[in-house]
């Protein structure tokens, strides 16, 4: 480790923001896939629409849930300082005036 740069640090918000940065839209659009297919308008062939499938339905609305939540929490726990002055909550680790 170099005096002025920590390279594991680096290393592991390089990682870390690879996975959010990359993992949460492929996660988004593989909600959005089983969401269509179980919705029946995927493949479409001939002039019938294919049937529901709730189970693929269902899943899909828990992986943008799932995103929904990651979101939520990041942004709370980027302001988690701001939020404990203002109104006085102390979640997700804040600092305690």
């Amino acid at each position: 480790m170099n005096h002025w740069f920590n390279y594991e640090a680096t290393a592991k918000i390089l990682v870390f923001s690879l996975v959010l940065g990359a993992g949460l839209p492929a996660l988004f659009a593989l909600g959005v896939q089983l969401h269509a297919a179980g919705a029946g308008t995927v493949g479409q062939a001939g002039g019938h629409a294919p049937s529901r499938r709730q189970v693929l339905v269902a899943l899909g609305w828990a992986i943008f849930g799932l995103v929904l939540a990651v979101v939520v929490i990041g942004v709370l726990y980027i302001a988690r300082d701001f939020i404990a002055h203002h109104i006085g909550w102390h979640i997700l680790g804040a600092q305690r005036a």
